[in-house]
């Protein structure tokens, strides 16, 4: 009498179209407990229980790799604030507060994600064409809200793309000095979301027209 064998699959066996995913996740949590510098694909494999040439057949390089992981990393921001914009209804002031606020809380919520999002030029492959759309429609939405506040007459006159480097440039700091922890204070814990606040208020107390 014969035997059946049995055809039930490893749990960490990836069919195609998963592996792509589960790398970019797996590099997260890599990334999050160590730098750069520790990712390697050969190692992913290995935690993912893959061959070690597996990995080659979604990213020829580790820089591809982080191309897909900033490219994830702004499409969960932009998901992110989305839901505060929902919240925030029809005002533009009350968007491009939200705007920023998110952009900070998002920061902090997912620094590792963050960090290779904006990661200097000779680590990312910034060529990616994935990577530069999902680049300029998280600053399109952003330029769009702050455009709808200077039609409204709420927003100074002048070129929107210095008033929205002006207000990114202040939040992307914020949010860098909290995620590296440059903020921290032993007497008192440091309260992210109502910096996000209180800087994004004092910004648009300088943007709004005179």
């Amino acid at each position: 009498m014969s035997r059946s064998r049995s055809t039930k699959k490893r749990p960490d066996a990836y069919h195609h179209g998963d592996l792509r995913r589960a790398l970019i996740d797996a590099a997260l949590r890599t990334l999050t407990r160590h730098g750069v510098e520790e990712l390697s694909l050969r190692a992913l494999a290995r935690d993912l229980g893959v061959s070690p040439r597996a990995p080659y057949r979604h990213f020829a390089t580790k820089e591809e790799l982080l191309a897909a992981v900033a490219v994830s990393g702004f499409r969960a921001s932009a998901s992110f604030t989305e839901e505060r914009l929902v919240a925030a209804g029809p005002d533009p002031l009350a968007r491009l507060r939200a705007v920023g606020e998110a952009y900070v809380l998002f920061a902090v919520q997912h620094p590792a994600a963050f960090r290779i999002m904006y990661a200097p030029y000779a680590t990312v492959n910034e060529n990616a064409p994935e990577l530069l759309r999902a680049r300029a429609e998280g600053h399109a939405a952003a330029m769009a809200i702050l455009e709808d506040a200077q039609r409204a007459g709420l927003v100074r006159e002048g070129d929107p793309m210095q008033l929205a480097l002006a207000f990114w440039s202040t939040m992307h700091g914020l949010a860098t000095l909290l995620i590296e922890g440059q903020l921290a204070r032993h007497d008192r814990p440091i309260d992210a979301a109502f910096l996000a606040t209180l800087v994004s208020g004092l910004l648009l107390d300088g943007l709004k027209r005179p």
